[in-house]
């Protein structure tokens, strides 16, 4: 008989404990109170007999903070500010239930089922931005889900970092600022190109104030030199011809030395347009002889690397100097020649020619020594043809494999630049 008694016993302090501990499951207030649903609501998916289960209703909702409930009254949805961390959402049947109730709920798009409690709280804590639908459904257990589903609408709003603006605005600004680095980069590159060219301008002042001085002083003396040898007898006349062969390659230095100066100075050839280049080196010829010079391009022409230039525009120049002041020319025809993998320059005049013989090259004379060598360096084939009264062709010809590492270079870099 006692432990009938202490069973009893047992058994009332059980069943008045029981809602004491369900009482404190339930989150404290305040939360936000959800309208109840009209009596004449739809029941979806649920036959005649499952008004008699049952019926889940949502009761409200609340926020991890307690003391600043937000909340949108009188609707049925749930706005959370992007600093909500946590969401307590209250549900409970329509009417007590003498059998025991089980729910199941979820946050659609969230959860990937069905969450099944007898607690009357879901909790959620750091929603992604988005709008959800909570769901919540009561049953007796044991029987099937074929009651009522309660629903609420809840919005996650969003920092103005996660909205898609914020990433357009980024990806212009990311644009933006590569372009201002690449104006940067600009800048400086012609900053320190324009250092270069004074550097180069300073040493062509240089080198005509104190170079070219000096060479006319020492053409000057052997010209003088060579006057003061008047006899007739062998040793006189080797002296005389001696310095008149010093004095004719001291002229030469000289006039390299002026060209190298000039281009010192032409900073406009470092873009590779060779027909720019030798149209500024065949104007000053026009300028200074009456001699017609007519000057073609052929084919697209495209930038080629400054050194070849150069060469170039030297060969050219050398070519119509020696054309105007030994071969009596009224016409000097300059063509310039863009094939498909080559590069020819040639320069033809209708002047008296001569018998070139490679092995009879007159002392003092290097112009066409110092041009078969300027194409050589270039890589190509230097080829002069003339005859006695039909005028004197000179040409070269140099594929664009020769100088292509040097021209890409050119077109990557300085015309990108905008100098």
């Amino acid at each position: 008989m006692r432990r009938g008694l202490g069973l009893l016993f047992s058994l009332g302090v059980f069943g008045l404990s029981a809602p004491i501990y369900a009482s404190s499951q339930v989150a404290p207030l305040p939360y936000t109170p959800v309208p109840a649903p009209p009596v004449d609501s739809s029941q979806v998916g649920a036959p005649a007999a499952s008004r008699d289960q049952p019926q889940a209703m949502i009761r409200g909702w609340s926020f991890g903070d307690e003391l600043r409930p937000s909340y949108q009254a009188g609707g049925r949805e749930v706005q959370l500010d992007p600093e909500t961390r946590d969401v307590v959402f209250f549900f409970e049947t329509q009417k007590p239930s003498p059998s025991p109730v089980e729910y199941r709920y979820r946050l659609d798009d969230f959860d990937p089922g069905w969450n099944i409690t007898r607690n009357q709280t879901a909790h959620y804590r750091r929603l992604p931005p988005g709008n959800y639908r909570f769901e919540v459904q009561a049953h007796t257990s044991g029987q099937a889900w074929t009651t009522r589903i309660a629903e609420l609408s809840v919005v996650q709003l969003h920092f103005f970092f996660q909205a898609w603006y914020f990433y357009v605005l980024l990806c212009i600004g990311l644009v933006a600022l590569g372009f201002e680095l690449l104006r940067q980069r600009d800048q400086l590159l012609k900053g320190q190109i324009a250092l270069v060219l004074e550097d180069r301008n300073r040493i062509a002042s240089d080198c005509h104030d104190t170079l070219m001085a000096g060479f006319a002083a020492i053409s000057w003396q052997l010209e003088a030199t060579s006057q003061l040898f008047g006899g007739s007898d062998e040793g006189t006349v080797r002296a005389a011809q001696s310095c008149e062969l010093a004095r004719k390659m001291v002229a030469h230095c000289q006039a390299e030395a002026r060209r190298i100066i000039w281009d010192l100075r032409d900073t406009d050839e470092i873009t590779g347009i060779l027909s720019r280049a030798l149209t500024r080196a065949l104007t000053t010829n026009r300028m200074r002889d009456n001699v017609e010079i007519v000057f073609e391009v052929e084919g697209e022409e495209i930038p080629i690397a400054p050194a070849a230039v150069h060469h170039f525009v030297c060969i050219g120049q050398e070519a119509v100097n020696n054309a105007v002041r030994h071969s009596g020319a009224s016409l000097i025809r300059v063509r310039l020649v863009y094939e498909s993998d080559s590069l020819e320059l040639s320069i033809r005049d209708n002047g008296c020619g001569f018998q070139f013989i490679e092995s009879q090259i007159r002392p003092g004379h290097f112009g066409i020594l110092v041009m078969e060598e300027r194409s050589h360096k270039l890589g190509g084939v230097f080829h002069l043809d003339s005859e006695p009264g039909k005028g004197t062709e000179i040409a070269i010809m140099v594929d664009f494999r020769a100088i292509h590492p040097f021209s890409e270079q050119q077109q990557q870099v300085v015309p990108w630049i905008g100098v």
